[in-house]
């Protein structure tokens, strides 16, 4: 899991107390340095929140009530000598800054001036020496260009082509229209509404009797079968906090994002070691895709963990070429899955995997060659020449 120990050095960061447009300086300045999170927390909800979440940074607002902020920073220290606390302020002030450093804060720091400052800080942090963490989960995030794309196709088929050598686990993130237990016809018990409702008591026992688990031994946390649960309610937190607890009980984490960007979504974007963005071979879904890798640079999403992945393909039929869509993206494509109907909709309708119905069907071959995406982190990239005209060049000059 990206925040924790990760191999890619990205500190992750709380934020409290803080403004929107102190945000927005902290986004603009440490774009590169770090996991930031979507919002700022409350002083009241700070404690708890950094308890749970475990980051390397705690920066914290010194612009109000500055022996509050000095008394967190105590408390936070007192759970974790090894954080490292950041005071923020609009302007400079002697008393405050006295007031920081003598409450163990390593920066005071007022942007944009110094923003060189609090990305050092920031940095060092990262590279600050740490536990060895092996053992915890891999987490991709699956997220598509539109609705259709085959984010849950493609998370419930990639996922049972590891299970059988791999503990896995499929987390169906998209609150508006989840599906993930209806394409394994699976009748769930519990669903991530309750496990969200009791993370108080969350750990690794109470997670595995919320998951259903599926013939191929892959563990699902589904949706609710009504929608009970509104995007805009859950919050950021909660799924980090429900993503490290996975990534201490799975190898293989993998996250039906669907095709809305919600808290929920981005969170898990932040923390991902790989991201697949579905994508399929038409102009309005290339376009969104371009979007999309706009706003995961913005998020700070490295371009080196996305693997393209191009579905529903038919060379015959297909309005743009492989070619035309990696130079409208900038960007490889790490994996194609041909376009089967017939197959697709059969297994879709009868809540089957597909290699379960024509295990001849050409997506069973993507699906297996993916699986080296994620287990050797090599993109994995079948070149299919059928140059076209860009339809697309209107939309990117």
């Amino acid at each position: 899991m990206r925040n924790i120990a990760s191999p890619r050095r990205s500190a992750n960061v709380a934020i409290v107390g803080v403004d929107k447009k102190g945000m927005g300086l902290l986004r603009e300045c440490l774009r590169a340095e770090a996991v930031l999170p979507p919002s700022s927390l409350a002083f009241d909800e700070a404690h708890e929140a950094v308890r749970r979440q475990r980051p390397n940074v705690v920066i914290i607002s010194f612009n109000g009530d500055v022996g509050q902020a000095v008394r967190l920073g105590a408390e936070l220290q007192a759970d974790n000598p090894s954080m490292t606390l950041v005071a923020y302020a609009d302007a400079s002030d002697n008393e405050r800054i006295k007031a920081a450093m003598r409450g163990g804060f390593r920066e005071f720091v007022v942007l944009p001036d110094d923003s060189e400052l609090l990305r050092r800080a920031v940095h060092d942090a990262a590279y600050a020496p740490v536990a060895a963490d092996e053992d915890r989960g891999t987490v991709i995030t699956i997220c598509g260009t539109r609705g259709g794309s085959g984010c849950t196709g493609l998370a419930v088929n990639l996922a049972a082509e590891l299970c059988p050598v791999h503990r896995v686990c499929v987390i169906d993130l998209d609150f508006s229209m989840g599906d993930v237990a209806t394409l394994l016809d699976l009748q769930p018990k519990r669903h991530i509404g309750d496990v969200l409702r009791e993370l108080d008591r969350l750990d690794e026992r109470v997670l595995a009797g919320s998951m259903a688990v599926h013939t191929s031994k892959m563990h699902v946390l589904a949706q609710p079968h009504e929608i009970s649960e509104r995007p805009s309610a859950v919050k950021g937190e909660d799924i980090l906090r429900l993503l490290q607890t996975c990534a201490d009980s799975y190898q293989f984490i993998l996250i039906d994002g669907g095709c809305h960007l919600d808290e929920a979504t981005l969170t898990s974007l932040s923390v991902s070691d790989l991201v697949f963005l579905v994508c399929t071979p038409d102009v309005p879904s290339v376009k969104n895709a371009f979007r999309r890798l706009q706003l995961f640079e913005r998020l700070g999403v490295e371009q080196d963990s996305i693997r393209l992945i191009i579905n529903k393909y038919d060379k015959k039929t297909a309005h743009l070429s492989i070619k035309d869509i990696e130079e409208k993206l900038n960007l490889k494509v790490a994996a194609v899955v041909d376009l089967d109907d017939k197959t697709l909709n059969q297994a879709v309708n009868e809540g089957r995997l597909v290699r379960d119905v024509n295990k001849r069907s050409p997506a069973v071959a993507a699906y297996s060659n993916m699986v080296t995406l994620i287990t050797e982190r090599e993109p994995f990239v079948e070149q299919k020449e059928q140059k076209k005209s860009s339809a697309l060049s209107w939309l990117f000059n």
